[in-house]
């Protein structure tokens, strides 16, 4: 039987290692998603507010 080239049950080590970087990346993608649905900048004296005034 022909073993596959990317999911070889003899290497454990690498199956736990693409398996973390998989679920790492996923958590990454979602936390970006939910920064730029909700970036959380309230404080009135964040940055952002004094590039963006009116009377700049």
């Amino acid at each position: 039987m022909e073993e596959h080239a990317l999911w070889n049950p003899a290497d454990p080590l690498g199956i736990a290692i693409v398996v973390a970087g998989a679920i790492v990346t996923a958590w990454v993608y979602y936390f970006a998603v939910r920064c730029i649905q909700s970036p959380g900048e309230r404080d009135p004296d964040h940055p952002k507010y004094s590039i963006l005034r009116d009377d700049r």
